[in-house]
């Protein structure tokens, strides 16, 4: 028969709060009565209920980490070294990390309340809605791009301003004929990007054209690369291409060869992030940077704000970008 707390509280003559404190180290209890209670639990072999303890405690102990789309999402290195941020600041903390990669996961690990907070990687409404994660009541913070309104504290980079920037370096160097590459417009974050091309486009007297655009059905570079190939073939004015994240760039830079370009001398890219390996890349990535580790670890801290119960004053906190010059942008040949 499995032996109870209450068992033990009987056997010590003392009330279940007071082996509650010797089980979790709390004072509280006297030394000899705490001795007392320790001999018991070893006489009757007692196993504390992790899961009980934890509905006692209203605290399990561990933080999840929830990434939808897993396979996409963990081949972007833009969430992996954000995840790096995220481990870094959990490592400064007594929490464990529990991740999950599919919707069925998250449902499972979020509803039975087996952890006492998350980090959420830029979810899209149809997966996880608005209503069903209020309706949790965990304390939530969103990495990346949400919702306009989001309810949750949100960690994310400038994606408007830092399209923006890649449009006006190409403007600079004297392209007119800009393309985008993009993600799902199911994602905020793709919403942004497009938002920032098309006001740069307009403010610089350039024609913003529908068919300048190319959108993915998901941020999968291996499935759009030949995509991409034929969108550059059927648009040879395109002289720049401006795109919603490094991984993206290097989809863009595969199709360019595919399609019979060169990078930069017949088509300029620019990426957006700055992952780690943009710089490793022949040629190097011009890209827009944004501090990805600090806005893991950031998240990680604003979470820890939460688990203690203070206040979020700043909901939005928006990391900014800024523009590097690298290998893969040039003059345009006929400037």
């Amino acid at each position: 028969m499995t032996v109870s707390i209450k068992d033990v509280a009987r056997a010590a003559g003392v009330s279940i709060a007071s082996v509650s404190r010797v089980l979790s180290g709390k004072p509280g209890v006297g030394a000899e009565t705490a001795e007392r209670i320790r001999k018991v639990i070893e006489e009757m072999d007692y196993r504390p209920n992790l899961g009980a303890r934890g509905l006692v405690k209203r605290s399990t102990g561990n933080i999840a980490v929830v990434v939808p789309r897993g396979s996409f999402t963990l081949n972007n290195p833009f969430f992996s070294t954000i995840l790096e941020g995220v481990v870094q600041g959990i490592d400064q903390t007594d929490y464990n990390m529990l991740m999950s990669f599919t919707s069925s996961q998250q449902k499972r690990l979020l509803e039975t309340q087996s952890v006492d907070g998350v980090i959420l990687f830029s979810p899209r409404n149809e997966e996880l809605s608005l209503e069903w994660l209020k309706g949790i009541g965990l304390p939530i913070v969103v990495v990346g791009s949400y919702l306009e309104e989001s309810p949750f504290p949100c960690v994310r980079p400038d994606d408007e301003r830092g399209i923006k920037q890649a449009v006006e370096a190409l403007y600079q160097l004297g392209h007119r004929n800009i393309g985008i590459m993009n993600g799902p417009i199911s994602s905020m974050h793709s919403v942004r990007c497009l938002n920032g091309y098309k006001s740069a486009m307009l403010e610089l007297g350039m024609n913003y054209m529908e068919e300048n655009i190319f959108e993915m059905e998901e941020f999968d570079v291996f499935k759009a690369t030949k995509e991409m190939a034929e969108f550059l073939n059927e648009h040879r004015r395109i002289t720049g291409v401006v795109c919603s994240s490094d991984y993206l760039a290097m989809g863009v830079i595969k199709a360019a060869t595919i399609a019979g370009m060169r990078v930069p001398e017949d088509l300029s890219v620019v990426g957006a992030d700055d992952v780690p390996l943009s710089d490793f890349m022949t040629p190097s990535l011009s890209t827009v940077h944004v501090d990805l580790l600090g806005i893991g670890k950031r998240a990680t801290s604003i979470l820890m704000d939460l688990l203690q119960g203070k206040q979020i004053r700043k909901k939005d906190v928006v990391f900014k970008m800024k523009y590097i010059e690298r290998a893969t942008t040039s003059v345009p040949k006929n400037h």
